[in-house]
Formats: C-alpha cells, structure tokens, sequence
C-alpha cells in the first residue's frame, strides 16, 4: 500500500496601518493552510499572522564550495536544476525573481500594477524562511513572537501596510503560485491592487523549500 501523501502548508497574513488594523481577516489575523511534501495541495485554514528575525543576504562562497553546494542542490531538488547542465548557483535568488513574475502575472489579470522589488523586503523574507527551516517551525510568527511587520522595520522597510504569505514543500515556484492562488487568503494577497512592493525569500533546506512572499506600502 501506497502511504498517503503528506499536504502542503501555506500560510498568509495582511496587516495595514501604525496600529496593525487588518485589510481583510481582522486585526492580526490571517489565512493559512498546511506545507507539502507531496504532490497534493490542501484548503487553507485560518492562523495568527506572525514571522521571524531577519537574517543578512549571504557572502559569495569559495569557488569549491559552492561548486559542492550546487551537486548537493541539484540531487536534493532535480526539477529546480538549472537547464543544459548550468551550475546550480544563485538558485534561491532565481526562485524568488521567478516568484515576483508569476505574481505580477497575476495582478495584471486583476488590473493592478506590477509590484516592484524591494531589497528590504527581500532581506526579511529571506530571514524568515531560513529561520523556519533552521528551527522547525511553521508560523507568521517566530518562536519569539516577532511578526512580518516587525521583520520589515528590522530590515529598515518603514511600512503603512503590509501582507505575508508563506508556504512549504512545493518543489517549483510555479507549483508554489499554484497552490497560492486556489487559497482565497494568499489571492487575495496577491491581487491587492494597493500594495506595491514585494520581497521573495527561499530556503532549500532539506524540510523544504520554504517559499515567503512579503509585500508591503512604504509611509
């Protein structure tokens, strides 16, 4: 007998303004649903809105290392392997770029604007899902209690609005969009026509990949 495949864990949060009034759920709330470590894709499900600390864009690696890394990558995740045999380098941040076009994709099919990358956001994203895979924990917010809103201003990201949604176990970013947009949480997130900035952050850890879309309205 086959197992049963385990579902995928998806998480959303929408806050707006200095007192944290939410856009859609209700004052710090926030949509979710279950991480995947198998093919198929589950309701989301409604959960705190929360996140974690911020962690630093990594220093280039030694040419060795990185070169050992990438195999690693490649066998852990084949489907995210770069074609023609490319070096399995600057992979997070290839996942993110191709996370920020499927979303503008999106938006587009809703009349809104493309979202425009921001640094900060991306430095807070990217610290929060490697602190979920580092500690084990799967929340908006972290162990300590630190929420996306808080990440933000660590980051130095001076925010009037923000959202959040998270997600673990889709091997592709467009199976991670996938599962997002059948969420009405994470859509809605997505297709907010007032929110104009957006940071990816990926982890690919072996519990993973943990994928983390911040978006956010600068004051």
């Amino acid at each position: 007998m086959r197992p049963a495949a385990r579902r995928p864990v998806l998480r959303t949060a929408v806050v707006s303004g200095v007192a944290a009034t939410a856009l859609a759920v209700g004052t710090g709330a926030c949509a979710a649903a279950p991480p995947q470590a198998g093919p198929a894709a589950a309701p989301p499900s409604p959960s705190p809105a929360r996140s974690a600390r911020v962690e630093a864009e990594s220093a280039p690696w030694p040419e060795q290392v990185r070169a050992r890394e990438g195999e690693r990558l490649r066998e852990r995740w084949p489907a995210l392997a770069p074609a023609g045999g490319a070096a399995f380098l600057g992979t997070g941040e290839r996942l993110a770029k191709k996370i920020v076009s499927l979303t503008n994709v999106e938006r587009a099919k809703a009349g809104c604007r493309p979202l425009r990358t921001d640094k900060r956001l991306r430095a807070a994203a990217q610290g929060h899902a490697d602190d979920m895979a580092a500690r084990g924990y799967y929340e908006h917010e972290s162990p300590e209690g630190r929420d996306a809103g808080d990440r933000m201003r660590a980051a130095g990201y001076a925010w009037s609005t923000w959202a959040e949604n998270i997600h673990r176990g889709p091997k592709t970013p467009a199976r991670a969009m996938e599962d997002w947009m059948k969420s009405p949480g994470h859509r809605a997130n997505i297709r907010n026509c007032a929110l104009k900035d957006i940071g990816v952050g990926v982890s690919m850890s072996a519990n993973g990949p943990w994928w983390v879309q911040n978006f956010g309205v600068r004051r």
